[in-house]
């Protein structure tokens, strides 16, 4: 093989690596990692406008309980490694290792053929990051094109002993690249299970005992007095950039600096009115806390709260209640939206406001948030309702009633009214919550000021 060949081999390789960032960032976002998941929405855009959310929120996103990208991470990592080997080892083994990998990057196409169809005519979504995966294995392929009179002398080169212990280094090196992958996937779903137990944040911490040798030598207020006063010589300065600078390099000392603060905006923020008449609930109604939610059924993020609630509530004590309305980001129903951003929330919000006439709304609202629904029909509500162990029937007479249309339609009223304009959107006592990780600090304030003991920590 001459110098172009050790250039095709190189750009192939490159272009293997690229396969393998994408399907490493898809691997993240499938995970919910928050930046690899602003990264993907960056490129795939967000809402109805993006087809990779869809796609990795679809069942056909994994095989054998594991996620696709894991696999394609694996699989073009294992293609680019074989390559290097290409170029590090033997010149006689150049042909037959760029064989090989042509003649993987050939199956593998026709494996992207028909995950290209699965997302045309199963998932009706495109995942752009996904579309530009196959491109790469295309153009690789194009690049090592020449190569493939070389697939039908494998067998004789890989005989050899040189050969053979070619293979098995490239295949022993595969092999611990999948376990890598394989223990990379096992470590982002703790993480995953970590950020939803951490969802709700935590509960105020006690103020960390100050020992008289590590105070400043003037105090905070003072401090701030001294600034009101407009004495801002040298000396305050430095003091409180030290001070600044001690909390920047403590992260402990940072999160009570910015739990401090969404207490301080949400005490400062001014309640509002919220009709509880119309809305199912669930805790004691005497609660001190009263928990407002403005969900919507397809929205992963109203997923994850609903499932963080489920969990705190038996461990609240009774200091709060849970009240839940919906808010369909769906154009069909909610029309002040300019479009729709999970098309079909409007029916299975119709069928949450049926279901709660049946004294049956938590056996639907489990159902729903634990399926993958994409685009629901009335019909799917009713299949739905009927698994839950609903009235089917009786819900499908109710969907189109008047009076529950009226009923969804006053829900999403007041949350306009609210400028509620994502979901989900919380309300404690009436005032909105900034974050949801200071859910938990919020909690335990409010009920403290009713008599309630602190609450442990989660």
């Amino acid at each position: 093989m001459g110098a172009s060949a050790v250039k095709r081999i190189v750009a192939a390789a490159c272009l293997c690596l690229a396969g393998a960032a994408v399907s490493a960032l898809l691997l993240l976002q499938h995970h919910g990692e928050p930046l690899a998941a602003s990264a993907v929405a960056d490129v795939c855009g967000s809402g109805p406008a993006s087809g990779c959310e869809e796609v990795a929120r679809s069942s056909w996103s994994t095989f054998a309980g594991r996620p696709l990208a894991a696999y394609g991470t694996a699989y073009y990592l294992a293609l680019a490694i074989a390559l290097a080997l290409a170029l590090l080892g033997p010149a006689e083994l150049r042909e037959p290792l760029a064989g090989l990998v042509v003649a993987g990057l050939a199956l593998g196409l026709l494996v992207d053929l028909g995950l290209l169809g699965v997302q045309a005519f199963a998932i009706k979504a495109y995942c752009r990051l996904c579309l530009a995966s196959y491109v790469l294995a295309v153009l690789a392929f194009v690049a090592l094109l020449p190569a493939w009179r070389a697939v039908r002398l494998l067998p004789t080169a890989f005989g050899r002993p040189d050969g053979r212990l070619a293979l098995s280094a490239w295949a022993l090196a595969a092999l611990v690249v999948a376990a890598a992958v394989w223990a990379g996937d096992v470590a982002l779903v703790q993480r995953a299970a970590l950020r939803q137990a951490r969802l709700l944040g935590a509960p105020v911490a006690a103020p960390a005992a100050v020992t008289p040798a590590a105070a400043p030598a003037t105090s905070a207020p003072a401090l701030e007095a001294t600034a009101a006063a407009g004495t801002h010589d040298a000396r305050y300065w430095q003091e409180r950039a030290q001070q600044l600078q001690d909390t920047i390099d403590d992260p402990r000392k940072l999160e009570t600096y910015f739990s401090q603060k969404a207490q301080r905006d949400y005490d400062a923020a001014p309640p509002v009115s919220i009709d509880l008449g119309d809305a199912v609930g669930r805790g004691p109604a005497t609660a001190p806390v009263k928990v407002v939610e403005y969900s919507d059924f397809l929205c992963p993020y109203c997923r994850n709260l609903a499932l963080a609630l489920t969990q705190f509530l038996p461990q609240a004590g009774g200091r709060l209640a849970i009240y839940f309305k919906n808010f369909p980001l769906d154009a069909s129903c909610n029309t002040r939206l300019p479009q729709s951003t999970h098309p079909g929330a409007c029916n299975v919000a119709l069928g949450a406001v049926c279901a709660q006439r049946q004294g049956k709304f938590e056996a639907y609202h489990d159902k729903v948030f634990s399926s993958e629904l994409k685009n629901p029909q009335p019909a799917d509500v009713v299949r739905l309702a009927g698994e839950a162990g609903l009235n089917a029937l009786a819900l499908q007479d109710c969907l189109d009633d008047p009076q529950t249309k009226a009923t969804l339609a006053a829900q999403i009223a007041e949350a306009n009214g609210l400028k509620v304009s994502s979901t989900p959107t919380v309300y404690i006592n009436g005032k909105k919550l900034a974050q949801l990780n200071y859910f938990l600090a919020i909690v335990d304030k409010e009920a403290r000021k009713k008599g309630f003991p602190a609450l442990a920590g989660q």
